[in-house]
């Protein structure tokens, strides 16, 4: 049924829970879903719980021992190593005491991706937003803890962030212990943005970018379908328009996500959107599905029905979060079945997971206009 007022999403109903669970699949490391699952249960903010998370992910590479890297280093030293600094040592006489200003590369913990991290946490214990609906008890152990952690991260220097310093990190394959805290870190800096507003706003601000949050939507359902159907084939398709011309200036299209079975050949195409609105009413009051969404689902589907009898039959959905009433509506479309659904970020986790399996159901959605 289609409700009287638009579906939307309140970044205030999200709990915390969900939207790290949210975080961790749409950065593909769900494996880490379970670790804190005691705390994402009871953190009072999410800002909160990426601290306490980043706090524990650092102690863990502190354990393993910090990642190291040739660096070069410019300082006067006793004799002489790799490139003497000529101009310099004759300006401080270094040559008269046997010492000498000298460029070499030196294997150091002051890298980019520590300092990152040691200047996330610095921030962090000065963050009054950190403690908004917590108890005394748990900032003053959080607080603790974050300095129990600078303190060990000796030689790594205190630097200010720029998003471009997270752009510049490349993470090899045995970096993966890096993964999470660089998430962390690049989540928390993005989301600098004093207010006086109530709430969690880290919260509302993944949502209050529509385009951040649409993308953030969109991985997290996809790496979802990927770990939870394992018999499919799922993921981001890239179509080309049936041109029997053959011009080189037709565009490319790009799924979301697809997903095919072998046994039954079956295919579905999922478009997820995030919109303020689910339903648009825009001329006669009248509340309506957003016709652009539904044009490029319909493009997606007819475009592709020369290339056999799963495409031919192909059916798609369109699928949006919300926090408020839902939609489940079908058509059928020049023998497509076209579903508009929503996935309620409010509900437990469990009804989540239930619903997008749902979602996917390829014989289900393929059945719905029959």
């Amino acid at each position: 049924m289609l409700p009287s007022a638009g579906v939307v999403v309140d970044a205030g109903k999200i709990p915390v829970r969900n939207a790290w669970y949210l975080l961790l699949y749409a950065w593909d490391l769900a494996q880490w879903k379970d670790q804190w699952k005691s705390s994402a249960e009871s953190a009072p903010n999410l800002l909160g719980l990426l601290a306490r998370v980043l706090v524990e992910c650092t102690s863990d590479l502190l354990r393993r021992q910090l990642s190291r890297a040739h660096q070069v280093t410019i300082r006067e030293i006793n004799g002489i190593r790799g490139r003497i600094d000529f101009a310099t040592s004759l300006k401080r006489m270094s040559f008269i005491s046997g010492r000498a200003v000298c460029a070499f590369p030196e294997l150091t913990v002051d890298t980019n991706r520590n300092r990152l991290i040691r200047a996330t946490l610095d921030r962090l214990l000065t963050d009054e937003r950190v403690e908004a609906g917590s108890s005394h008890e748990h900032v003053l152990a959080l607080r603790h803890d974050i300095r129990a952690i600078l303190g060990k991260l000796e030689g790594v220097s205190p630097v200010r962030i720029r998003a471009a310093d997270f752009n510049a990190i490349r993470l090899g394959r045995n970096d993966d212990s890096y993964r999470l805290p660089l998430e962390l870190c690049r989540l928390i800096n993005r989301c600098e943005m004093p207010t006086e507003d109530p709430g969690d706003q880290l919260m509302r601000a993944l949502v209050r970018d529509e385009i951040v949050f649409s993308n953030l939507f969109e991985r997290f359902v996809r790496a979802f379908l990927k770990q939870a159907l394992p018999d499919a084939t799922v993921t981001s398709e890239t179509l080309l328009w049936h041109d029997e011309v053959g011009s080189h200036f037709a565009p490319r299209m790009r799924t979301d996500i697809t997903i095919e079975r072998k046994i039954p050949d079956a295919r579905l195409v999922i478009d997820t959107k995030y919109y303020a609105k689910t339903l648009s009413s825009r001329y006669d009051s009248v509340e309506k599905f957003h016709s652009a969404h539904l044009y490029q689902l319909y493009a997606y589907l007819r475009t592709q029905e020369h290339r056999g009898d799963s495409f031919r039959n192909c059916p798609g959905v369109l699928l949006y979060p919300t926090t408020s009433s839902a939609i489940d509506e079908r058509m059928r479309v020049q023998g497509h079945d076209i579903r508009v659904a929503t996935i309620d970020l409010a509900r437990p986790w469990s009804d989540i997971e239930r619903g997008l399996l749902a979602v996917a159901d390829t014989r289900a959605n393929d059945r719905a206009g029959g």
